[in-house]
């Protein structure tokens, strides 16, 4: 029964259907229980911890991602991709981690544990583990903004797709290349690219990392100066039981479209949305980033010192990632309102 609840786990989690993913979780972990097995244990983890990382339970997730990476054996359990999500849990939980720790604050760990997962990935040499480990890779850059790195992983990515991919994954490096290509000024080809990889990603009805996926199209549209085609594909509402886990880029960014539109309250509204629901879920990089941009329109409204007063401390929050270009824009924001 083990493998099957398992497998409709997955089902549920990549259907966005988080209510169901909870109550499988729940039977796992009594069967892993009962068997006392450790095999099962790992597994039961490891869909805990995506399960509450995309409902914003970062502090959960890492609790599952310490506990599984506790249990797991190289040689006793690498060959469980064969049996349950095609790729290995160890690599899972470094690559999970990576990302966490990212958007918690920390993106120089986040680096740590991406290539964690890279150096195991390549050494067990199985090609859907290091399909899932390049584009947990190429994700992790771009939450870094970085788009030569993404790039570059992207490049290294399609090949295996092609060979160990689906779809879903094709569709994400299609709009990972564009977002690439839009931040690096090639805006028409990168736009291009977004589109054809927004269409094909939605005709497979995955809802896995959706906001996340939302977001990262949408902030193209931004930068290439189209807003109604950014607002277009940001959803109205959020369900609150579903993928979570970016859901302040979701406001964040809707506030950047309006705020470029000249709609200042609107702006206001969606940018304060951001910053509080980041707080939430102590999501440090993602109140930076909420932060600045409110700032940001503090500031054209001729209220500096309130938007200096808001970042200061957010940007002294932290502790390492001072050459990540978030980091860098806040210290020259903060620099300005000084001035």
């Amino acid at each position: 029964m083990f493998p099957t609840i398992w497998g409709a786990w997955l089902v549920a989690v990549s259907g966005g259907d988080f209510a169901t993913a909870g109550r499988l979780l729940d039977e796992l972990f009594s069967i892993a229980n009962t068997a006392k097995s450790d095999a099962f244990m790992l597994q039961a983890h490891h869909a805990a911890w995506p399960t509450f990382m995309m409902t914003g339970s970062f502090s959960d997730a890492r609790h599952h991602i310490t506990r599984g990476l506790a249990l797991y054996r190289r040689d006793a359990h690498s060959d469980q991709a064969f049996h349950y999500g095609s790729h290995d849990p160890g690599v899972c939980a470094y690559v999970c981690e990576a990302l966490i720790g990212t958007v918690i604050g920390f993106p120089d760990q986040g680096v740590a544990q991406i290539r964690e997962a890279l150096a195991l990935a390549n050494d067990l040499n199985h090609g859907e583990t290091r399909v899932q480990a390049l584009a947990w890779a190429a994700d992790l850059y771009q939450l870094r903004r970085e788009p030569r790195e993404v790039q570059h992983y992207v490049r290294l990515l399609l090949p295996l797709l092609e060979m160990h991919g689906s779809p879903v994954g094709m569709a994400n490096a299609m709009m990972l290349r564009g977002w690439a290509l839009v931040m690096q000024g090639d805006t028409e080809r990168g736009i291009a690219t977004m589109g054809e990889g927004v269409s094909a990603w939605r005709a497979t009805g995955s809802r896995f990392h959706l906001t996340y996926r939302l977001a990262r199209a949408a902030e193209a549209h931004l930068v290439a100066g189209e807003t109604e085609a950014g607002l277009e594909l940001l959803p109205g509402t959020m369900d609150q039981n579903a993928d979570m886990w970016l859901a302040p880029e979701i406001s964040r960014i809707r506030g950047e479209l309006y705020r470029k539109a000249g709609r200042a309250e609107l702006a206001q509204d969606c940018l304060q949305a951001a910053l509080d629901a980041a707080r939430v879920q102590e999501a440090r990089l993602l109140e930076l980033r909420a932060s600045m941009s409110l700032a940001r329109l503090w500031r054209d409204q001729g209220k500096v010192r309130e938007a200096r007063e808001l970042l200061a401390p957010v940007y002294g929050w932290f502790t390492e990632g001072f050459d990540t270009r978030d980091l860098k824009d806040a210290k020259a924001l903060l620099e300005e309102l000084a001035g």
